[in-house]
């Protein structure tokens, strides 16, 4: 789908008055305190086929309860570049891959930074999805790799997406830029990581954490 809008899938530092956590990912709901809600389904395959209708996500219900840490996952990092061109912090616990949500785990990391701030590729790739979940992970984006591994930003800022589907981006080439569209408290981009395919068959997210911290020249 090359456009955004209607219902498809779908999640400071500073100097911010955003709020530092999450906002939501759930269809049609308002954030549950301030969590982000990212629990969305997609087709079999991660390629949408052309003209294709972007599922719907599940609905959610109920009260927000703990749920139990993922599995870690032994995936290698790879080199990159940080995915966001500015000042950014990792948020609190609420921010986390793993992070309780209303029946699901948190697949993501947060990353708050100002409205604005450039979203760029981190690696090199294909820009397979382009949506917009007005009630949940907002307008957002889906990089292929070579390697196989599927790169999501959610939450993007209106009017700011310089990419389509069926682009071939360079490593470092700008994206959008960060936003709070969709089920979010304030500006941040809610970044996920897919070895295998964005909801491919099979395929599972993983903590991003790691690598955003290889990308950003934290990790030893």
């Amino acid at each position: 789908m090359s456009s955004t809008g209607g219902a498809a899938p779908g999640v400071t530092p500073v100097g911010t008055t955003a709020s530092s956590h999450p906002g939501g990912a759930a269809p049609g709901r308002k954030p549950h305190r301030r969590v982000v809600r990212h629990r969305v389904r997609r087709p079999r395959h991660h390629v949408p086929a052309p003209g294709g209708t972007p599922p719907t996500p599940p609905p959610t219900s109920g009260p927000q309860t703990p749920a139990p840490s993922p599995t870690p996952v032994d995936v290698p990092t790879v080199a990159g570049v940080f995915p966001l061109l500015g000042s950014y912090s990792f948020g609190g616990d609420d921010a986390r891959f793993g992070a309780g949500r209303t029946g699901h785990i948190h697949q993501g990391q947060d990353v708050i930074a100002v409205s604005g701030t450039p979203i760029v590729a981190p690696v090199a790739g294909t820009i397979v999805w382009k949506a917009n979940q007005e009630g949940g992970a907002g307008i957002y984006l889906v990089l292929h790799a070579p390697d196989g591994r599927d790169y999501v930003f959610m939450h993007i800022k209106s009017g700011t997406v310089a990419v389509a589907v069926g682009d071939a981006v360079a490593q470092g080439q700008q994206l959008a830029q960060v936003g709070a569209t969709g089920d979010a408290d304030g500006p941040h981009l809610h970044f996920e990581i897919w070895p295998n395919g964005w909801y491919a068959k099979g395929s599972a997210p993983i903590d991003p954490l790691p690598q955003l911290q290889r990308w950003a020249g934290l990790a030893g």
